[in-house]
């Protein structure tokens, strides 16, 4: 009786912590994902701001920028925890 009570206190913390954990791939592949998502946004929303001469953004268009480096920043980081 006292093993079997063991290993249902292991196996229910097991089960408890098991949803806040992912792996390192699921959080590499879900930062890609927010990364390519606003790049794209800024891509579509700004790129006809670079064609001027002097490149200027815009007020969107910079903190589209800074959201999009901010991302690639978090999945560099994430990337060099391999």
């Amino acid at each position: 009786m006292r093993h079997s009570s063991k290993f249902v206190v292991v196996a229910a913390a097991a089960v408890a912590f098991l949803p806040g954990c992912r792996s390192h791939q699921a959080k590499v592949d879900a930062l890609q994902k927010e990364y390519d998502r606003l790049s794209k946004q800024f891509a579509e929303d700004c790129s006809a701001e670079y064609l001027k001469v002097p490149p200027t953004l815009s007020e969107k268009c910079s903190e589209e920028s800074k959201k999009m480096g901010e991302a690639g920043q978090r999945l560099r980081e994430e990337l060099a925890k391999q």
